[in-house]
């Protein structure tokens, strides 16, 4: 495999630079050899340490001609080229420049970080990162084409598209939402507690914050399938999720997880019977409460 890297060195975009990347390589077989192609940007190596303190790293001189990658040794495979992907955003992004002399320290917080327009430099270059470290493992026309077989949302689905593209249910799940056709979010949650929600790009307000107890009459908090399992999709009353429900039909399906983690997938579809009301909620701006 070879990357050409000046053909890289100016698209900026994370998206577009992984894109290019497989632009060079062709459509290669699932899953995308993601150490293969780091090897052939430059990388010498990927460690795995015994550490607590970071989930990923990047070590490199100032012109990153050359650097390696530090993973949190014992992780999931999935979690792993999850983690190379991120490490390599950072790599082959001119902009990016850690904080810490020549060295990038990612915790598992900066994972799944997904505010791309923060303010914040460091934010910015870690969300940055993920995105392409998704567009790297899941590439846009691949992935689309996948959804588009099977129409409808489905949480079955993205254990499907977890297992065919080698990555985490957590990471499918956030691509999945990205880039599905129909409004939909996740919320993360454990042991009936929310860890974060993610919504796509259309999605209404989701009425929980990290933290919170997983709502009163969900489909997430009455599910009791053993681990693994994964509910029917139901419709439920939207003031169950949404703060400024409207006139809206809502759909809920969610899988049960090891460890007491849990995934709840949210769809919507706009109510028919509400269309008289459509001036009133054309001004209405859906997004969920941010951190």
């Amino acid at each position: 495999m070879r990357i050409d890297r000046m053909e890289l060195a100016d698209l900026g975009e994370p998206s577009r630079i992984a894109s290019a990347i497989h632009k060079q390589i062709g459509e290669v077989e699932l899953p995308v050899p993601v150490e293969q192609i780091a090897a052939s940007t430059g990388i010498i190596d990927i460690e795995d340490l015994e550490t607590e303190g970071f989930e990923g790293g990047l070590v490199t001189d100032a012109e990153k001609l050359e650097g390696i990658i530090l993973v949190k040794k014992g992780v999931l495979q999935t979690r792993r080229r999850f983690t190379i992907g991120h490490e390599l955003g950072h790599f082959l992004n001119p902009w990016h420049k850690p904080k810490n002399g020549d060295q990038f320290l990612c915790s598992k917080s900066d994972m799944r970080q997904g505010q791309s327009k923060s303010l914040d430099r460091a934010t910015r270059m870690e969300a940055e990162a993920n995105e392409f470290s998704a567009e790297l493992l899941a590439p846009r026309s691949r992935f689309l084409r996948d959804l588009r077989r099977r129409p409808g949302v489905d949480l079955e689905q993205i254990v499907s598209l977890a297992s065919r593209y080698e990555m985490s249910k957590e990471a499918a799940a956030r691509r999945y939402v990205d880039l599905h056709d129909e409004n939909c979010a996740i919320v993360f949650s454990r042991d009936g507690v929310v860890r974060y929600p993610y919504r796509g790009p259309n999605f209404p307000f989701v009425d929980t914050s990290n933290g919170s107890i997983l709502p009163e009459g969900s489909v997430s908090q009455a599910y009791d399938g053993a681990p693994g399992t994964v509910s029917g999709l139901q419709e439920v009353g939207p003031e169950i999720w949404l703060s400024n429900p409207r006139k809206i039909m809502l759909y809920e399906q969610t899988l049960l997880q090891q460890n007491g983690f849990q995934m709840t997938l949210l769809s919507t579809e706009e109510d028919e019977d509400a269309e008289e009301d459509a001036e009133l909620t054309d001004a209405w701006t859906p997004r969920f409460r941010r951190r």
